[in-house]
């Protein structure tokens, strides 16, 4: 196991690969602080829709709360990349080709997809790192005051949403692993995957505001966001936890029975 997890540190950490993220990671957290920040309102909120409101930047999760909002809406960013991710090691035979050195399934594609977590959780901290410096020099074009965010409970609050994304993130790829190991197709796994977590989740909540409690694609976003007015942390935890874990319980039976042909 841990072979296999080096082995894709080895593969995915390259130059590129790191500069890419970095750009990425910044281009993102400049993006969504800018628009959290400059649309954030002095009425509380009603909706997940609504954003950030100017005391919630003031208070001690301020420094972050950009970073967490953002984040909400990227899952579908992250869903697809990992579809595409180990759709293409079934579809391009690499797969296959690992079973060859080691035959035991279940510790490869574990292995792959810890060693991706791994990344995606050292591009979270980044992104939220500078989502944070940006927060700080956008703020006080709202009059608002930073100065919580430097106290142990600003701390604990940074911490609570690194902690509550990351889970999102990880959620997001099982989902994204299911859908890969059960077509094995790039395309077919991303327009199934398109299809159910893009349209299909967001028209049909509009009219169907209990959507929000339980499709994994809202659940997810909740817990993202460290819950939200549709959906408390505690119940976006446990859903979220549920879901996964019968994903990857489907996951890891198709992955030990089916037939590796490519």
């Amino acid at each position: 196991m841990t072979r296999i997890i080096h082995a894709e540190l080895i593969r995915l950490l390259r130059r590129r690969t790191i500069v890419i993220a970095t750009l990425g990671s910044l281009l993102f957290a400049a993006v969504a602080t800018l628009t959290v920040v400059s649309s954030a309102k002095a009425t509380s909120i009603a909706s997940r829709q609504d954003g950030a409101s100017l005391a919630g930047l003031a208070g001690h999760g301020g420094g972050t709360q950009a970073f967490a909002i953002g984040a909400s809406f990227a899952g579908f960013f992250v869903f697809v990349t990992f579809i595409a991710l180990v759709a293409t090691e079934f579809s391009g035979g690499t797969f296959r080709a690992l079973l060859l050195r080691n035959p035991h399934r279940l510790q490869v594609i574990i292995g792959k997809l810890a060693g991706i977590l791994l990344v995606a959780a050292a591009v979270v901290a980044l992104t939220e790192a500078f989502s944070f410096v940006l927060s700080l020099a956008l703020v006080p074009t709202k009059d608002v005051s930073s100065s919580a965010w430097f106290s142990a409970a600003g701390l604990g609050a940074g911490l609570r949403d690194y902690a509550t994304v990351f889970a999102g993130v990880a959620g997001w790829a099982v989902f994204g692993t299911l859908l890969a190991v059960i077509f094995r197709s790039v395309p077919l796994a991303l327009g199934v995957g398109f299809a159910w977590a893009g349209p299909f989740e967001n028209i049909v909540v509009d009219s169907w505001t209990a959507g929000y409690r339980y499709f994994p694609g809202q659940v997810l976003a909740s817990l993202i966001r460290g819950g939200t007015v549709e959906l408390g942390l505690g119940r976006a935890a446990l859903t979220a936890s549920l879901y996964a874990g019968l994903a990857t319980l489907v996951a890891l039976f198709l992955v030990s029975r089916r037939d590796v042909t490519a």
